[in-house]
């Protein structure tokens, strides 16, 4: 069977470009080692990719790649004239960002939502925009699986918010609000070569992205059928089949959707395999540090009671929202890991009872064979499918503990700990999850040109975003270089050969915003300036304190920002 991947991307801004030379670098090695793999008649040896996730910068990036990989593979074998490398780098500018429509409430945006939007249109929809119609012919990436088809998840942050209940004892409903949403699609090349289909993908994607205050708010319309919890309040629908609900961007409260990842994998068809033949990769400009908590008065090196002022705390609890949004998935991936570990142990244990004597099969398997049979059962009865589900687990069970199987002297006592094994792994709900095996592509930000004004700093010049994107290019080769090094990667037996990067120049390395165009700067400064001047003039400030308001902060803070 071949191996799997499921591609994470996180948000990053203008580090989208970055990402993009990671997913380059991956997306080349895979077409020359599944190439490699078809010329040789080895199918078992591919390695495809089935599911992508991602949050903000991340979420678009990841549905232009849904586009090209399924209908496009060609246009992303160069390495600097691809769909990634344009939009990121090419395209994507401070200068087409500041230019608003004359159609863009100032109000809603400092930024051009519609030069996104433009931007997504290109690459999302231009195989039905640009194009004569029917569609040419499809012609799929080799990094796909012959079925041709995709998991796509997109981290959203829903301002409505999607209403649960749970009942309580007295009768009554404990309603709460759920902000944290999801767009999720399985695509099929075959089916969904279609301009509405990919509208509502573009459509989540610029939503995705949607940078609170940066870029506008967007509405996007969603079927009943999409929440399938049971708790869900369907009343916010009002009977309809759709309602729309408005979002912004989805790292708010998710920007590293390895969780959604994982779901996603679960869903796919024999997507539960051998940790070792499922890979998730981690794509990311900057990694988790350490948030220690130092008793020391000098907040740049700590945070305590005796420097809890209410600036500093509003700085400490506003770094604490974002830092729980950026890296709470990775605590679901990280639970996952756990419940296995906890597992495997606990399978160790019952090894040792059978090797000692103490369980025997005479003990353990009339229990077994009773609590299996209901496990599998379909509506209560014991039918063919569920005997051969029954067999399928046990032999996924047996390959994952093939060491500890051979240690036990008889196969019926191996058996009976194995269905003992099996019984524990179902009461935890784990029969259909695998240890996630995470290879991260995560940049090192002191080398990276555009980490300055929240990643903002790239779209100043399309130097940086060519340097961030050589640097992913970079990163991508170490870290396949290191993978395929490790025995039972994923990409253990790569056949690949890297080709050659341009030129980083270490000058731009951590560029400083004093070192960024200061006309540019200017102007990103007045745009702020106009629009927090709308905000306070919506709030019905006076002109006195509005414009101390904006001599004291804007000029101030924002300033402060721009090196200005």
């Amino acid at each position: 069977m071949a191996k799997k991947l499921a591609i994470t991307i996180s948000g990053a801004v203008s580090l989208g470009s970055y990402e993009s030379g990671v997913i380059y670098e991956v997306l080349d090695a895979l077409a020359q080692h599944n190439q490699w793999a078809d010329t040789n008649s080895l199918p078992d040896q591919r390695i495809e990719i089935d599911v992508l996730t991602g949050a903000s910068a991340g979420g678009m990036t990841v549905a232009m790649l849904a586009q090209h990989l399924l209908y496009d593979g060609s246009s992303l074998r160069q390495a600097y004239n691809n769909p990634l490398y344009n939009a990121w780098v090419s395209d994507v500018d401070i200068t087409g960002l500041l230019a608003r429509d004359p159609t863009e409430d100032v109000t809603h945006s400092v930024l051009s939502t519609d030069f996104v939007v433009k931007i997504s249109d290109r690459y999302v929809l231009g195989r039905y925009n640009d194009q004569p119609q029917p569609p040419p012919a499809a012609e799929p990436h080799p990094a796909l699986a012959p079925d041709l088809k995709l998991q796509l998840g997109l981290a959203l942050s829903n301002l409505n918010g999607v209403d649960y209940y749970r009942s309580t004892l007295s009768g009554g409903q404990f309603i709460y609000t759920r902000h944290e949403d999801q767009f999720v699609r399985t695509i099929d090349q075959g089916t969904d070569d279609r301009l509405a289909f990919w509208d509502s993908i573009r459509s989540a994607a610029v939503a995705c992205g949607a940078f609170p205050i940066a870029f506008r708010v967007q509405d996007l319309v969603r079927n009943i059928v999409e929440y399938t919890s049971p708790w869900l309040v369907r009343s916010i629908w009002g009977g309809n089949p759709t309602t729309t609900f408005t979002y912004t961007d989805g790292g708010v409260f998710q920007n590293e959707p390895l969780g959604m990842a994982k779901n996603l994998v679960e869903q796919v068809p024999g997507g539960r395999l051998n940790a070792t033949e499922r890979g998730y990769l981690f794509i990311a400009p900057k990694p988790k540090s350490s948030s220690e908590v130092k008793n020391s008065p000098d907040p740049n090196v700590g945070f305590s009671a005796a420097n809890a002022d209410y600036k500093e705390l509003a700085r400490r609890l506003a770094n604490s929202v974002v830092g729980q949004s950026e890296f709470q998935d990775w605590s679901v991936a990280e639970g996952y890991n756990d419940q296995i570990q906890l597992l495997n142990e606990r399978a160790v244990e019952l090894q040792a009872l059978f090797l000692t004597g103490t369980l025997t099969p005479a003990i353990t398997t009339p229990v077994t064979d009773i609590l299996l049979k209901a496990f599998f059962a379909e509506n209560k009865q014991i039918t063919a499918a569920s005997i051969a589900n029954l067999d399928a687990a046990r032999l996924r069970l047996r390959r994952q503990y093939a060491t500890e199987y051979a240690q036990l002297s008889a196969q019926a006592v191996a058996d009976a700990w194995l269905d003992t094994v099996l019984v524990l792994e179902l009461a935890a709900r784990l029969h259909d999850k695998e240890e996630m095996l995470i290879y991260d592509f995560v940049a090192v930000p002191e080398q990276l040109a555009s980490n300055g004004l929240l990643a903002f700093e790239g779209f100043f010049d399309v130097s940086y975003r060519k340097h961030d994107y050589d640097y992913g290019r970079s990163m991508g080769q170490q870290q396949l270089a290191k993978y395929k090094a490790q025995p039972g990667s994923v990409f253990s037996n790569l056949h690949w050969t890297p080709k050659p990067i341009d030129p980083i120049d270490p000058s731009l390395n951590n560029i400083q915003m004093e070192q960024v165009d200061e006309i540019k700067r200017q102007e990103v400064y007045d745009q702020i300036r106009d629009a927090a001047d709308e905000l306070l003039r919506e709030l019905s400030v006076n002109l006195l304190v509005r414009k101390a308001l904006l001599l004291f902060f804007v000029d101030g803070q924002v300033k402060k920002l721009l090196a200005l």
